[in-house]
């Protein structure tokens, strides 16, 4: 089965692929291709002139920058320093050559390359964004020229602000320089220029355009031949003529767009533009019958009239060669998919929304014992679990109004009687005329077995989960318990308004312990405490946990900072009268420090508040001796303090 077949082949291929050359020639050969450019922008510059009115200094198009920015586009821009070069090297021997000076040549060719940089910058940049997201979308193809946002910023960049900025700069040189009027010279330089961007930019990428060897190949060579000859006899009656007949251009070209493509377009629009530069130019042609046409005005005509076709015929001839290209692979994607639902183990169905099946795969029957026909001739609710027939028609119901894609689980009945459970995926699919959701598609799976081990590893889960609330040690609640009761008191309490206390407690000079007598030691006096914790707070709605190292945190609910100090006192008092037996041979006992706080929550307060406040309570007791009860806002008073000794 051939590669291609497993690509998504419904995604448009480039039309107008954009080929960089990655692999850069060295030495000589670089030199000698920059060389060649340099020789190439020369000779286009002179062919400018040819193609110019030189009393008035009119020129019809300008090819020379539009061919850089083509070959520019087609490099990495760490390699255009040198053909840049070569062309201003170029376009400076041409204007010496023709008798201008030194200074002349320079500032010409600083206008002419300036043009070409803004607009192969411009355009460069954004063809790199396109291949980025192309990156981000896992695409990896070449950059399409004919997309409609490049269209568009070449028609910004190339065709409208690179000219623009050259005409700016030119005119300017011109009148400080010679004293010649500012704006006369900037339409002057403008729309030769723009034209020679529209015109010989795209003719020049066209060149390494794959669909072009394809014209001229030996299957398409004499349609394309024939094809440029109608182009040409079609050019020549209408300037040989003594009417106007510009508008045969318009269906002339949307005949070569269905014959050869935008491609085909672009070399007739060229085509089309050398032979009504020449007539014009002598005087001759459709732009000359107005009354009183002048040279000027005539040109100007040319200008507007080439600008038009291109800006109109080019779009129209990507969109109709996207809708081409989307037919055909339209419906070798149905041939596919459709072998592919075949030749599936999972259930296909495509359903009107109304659950009427339309279609239903071979596999129907190897995983519910029902025919691909007796599951057609039956709703999609015939078969399932009633419980399930209510969830499912809201789903559809979710669809119709919008809904895209929704994964529903359910029970079918097997041919054999028994229920099993199955999956399904299903996407609405719009209708082809209002746009709006009329069918779906479902890919459906038998998930019984995957079930029943979901609801074991559940019932695992819940296990561990109480597991994983409590702390292994001492048997109280985690820190990650302690918050989550925390949370759900704080909003009971804020609901009823009735208080919240809470008791930060320390062990006093538990490094020493676990320093002088090992960790062992520190274990037993960490469960002793934990023990003493759980005989104070017996109600079911208080929280005790080990909060982290030697510190624990009691969450009392309905208790306020009085009652909470007089328990948290007491708890101080049963903690110094034990003597703990930490397994080393010997009995310790402890003091502890407690840091009190309790608030009537309202809805401007945070949970954490309460927290922070019984922990600097506790730092407050531990700063004022340790083994003492501090209840928040309150300097407490001193009591004695009890290290822990050895008996």
């Amino acid at each position: 089965m051939p590669e291609s077949f497993f690509r998504e082949n419904l995604d448009p291929e480039p039309l107008w692929p954009l080929h960089v050359q990655e692999h850069a020639p060295t030495g000589l050969a670089s030199i000698c291709i920059a060389a060649t450019v340099g020789v190439a922008f020369g000779l286009l510059c002179g062919a400018g002139h040819l193609l110019k009115y030189n009393i008035l200094h009119i020129a019809t198009f300008w090819p020379a920058d539009g061919f850089l920015v083509a070959y520019l586009l087609t490099q990495p821009r760490n390699r255009w320093w040198m053909p840049v070069l070569a062309a201003g090297l170029g376009d400076t021997i041409f204007i010496l050559a023709r008798g201008g000076s030194l200074r002349m040549s320079g500032a010409l060719m600083l206008c002419n390359l300036a043009e070409v940089l803004v607009a192969a910058l411009l355009l460069s940049k954004a063809l790199d964004r396109q291949q980025d997201r192309q990156k981000e979308q896992h695409q990896d193809r070449y950059v399409d020229l004919a997309s409609p946002s490049l269209m568009i910023r070449f028609l910004a960049f190339a065709i409208v602000l690179a000219p623009t900025v050259s005409a700016l700069l030119g005119a300017e040189w011109y009148h400080f320089t010679l004293g010649i009027a500012f704006w006369p010279t900037v339409a002057k330089w403008f729309f030769p220029h723009a034209v020679g961007m529209a015109v010989m930019t795209p003719c020049t990428l066209a060149i390494w355009n794959p669909n072009l060897r394809k014209m001229v190949g030996r299957e398409r060579l004499m349609p394309t031949v024939g094809m440029f000859l109608l182009v040409l006899v079609v050019s020549l009656a209408v300037f040989e003529t003594r009417y106007s007949l510009r508008f045969l251009w318009l269906p002339l070209l949307m005949l070569v767009v269905f014959e050869a493509g935008i491609l085909g377009a672009l070399l007739a629009t060229f085509e089309i533009l050398i032979v009504a530069t020449f007539f014009t130019l002598h005087g001759h042609g459709p732009f000359w019958m107005e009354k009183g046409a002048t040279m000027q005005g005539s040109i100007f005509l040319l200008q507007s009239t080439i600008l038009v076709l291109l800006v109109s015929i080019v779009p129209f001839a990507a969109i109709l060669e996207r809708q081409r290209d989307l037919r055909k692979r339209l419906l070798y994607g149905m041939q596919r998919y459709r072998l592919l639902a075949d030749n599936s183990r999972d259930i296909v169905v495509l359903s009107t929304l109304e659950g009427h099946r339309l279609y239903v795969s071979p596999a129907v029957q190897d995983v519910t014992g029902w025919t691909p026909e007796e599951w057609t001739n039956q709703n999609s609710v015939e078969l399932m679990h009633p419980d399930d027939v209510g969830p499912f028609q809201r789903i559809l119901q979710e669809m119709s109004h919008g809904e895209d894609r929704r994964i529903f689980r359910y029970r079918t009945r097997h041919k054999n009687g028994r229920y099993c459970w199955m999956e399904a995926s299903i996407r609405s699919l719009p209708d082809s005329i209002s746009g709006m959701p009329n069918s779906f598609v479902a890919n459906i799976r038998e998930i019984s077995q995957r079930v029943d081990a979901e609801q074991k590893l559940e019932a695992a889960y819940q296990q561990m989960q109480e597991q994983a609330q409590k702390d292994s040690l001492t048997g109280l609640a985690n820190r990650r318990r302690f918050d989550d009761g925390l949370d759900m008191e704080w909003r009971r309490a804020r609901r009823t308004g009735r208080p919240l206390a809470m008791m930060m407690v320390d062990i006093d000079h538990f490094k020493r312990i676990n320093d002088t007598f090992g960790h062992r030691a520190g274990d037993h006096c960490l469960q002793a405490v934990a023990t003493t914790l759980r005989q104070m707070a017996r109600r079911p709605s208080d929280v005790i946990a080990r909060y982290g190292g030697e510190e624990f945190a009691v969450l009392l609910p309905d208790v306020d900072l009085a009652t909470a100090r007089t328990m948290a006192e007491g708890l101080c008092s049963n903690v110094r009268g034990m003597l703990i037996d930490a397994g080393i041979g010997h009995m310790l006992s402890l003091t502890i420090s407690v840091g009190v706080a309790a608030q009537v929550p309202d809805k401007n307060m945070r949970a954490d508040l309460l927290v922070e406040t019984a922990d600097v309570a506790l730092y407050a007791a531990k700063q004022a001796g340790r083994n003492r009860v501090m209840p928040e806002y309150d300097g407490g008073e001193a009591s004695v303090t009890f290290p822990y000794r050895v008996q």
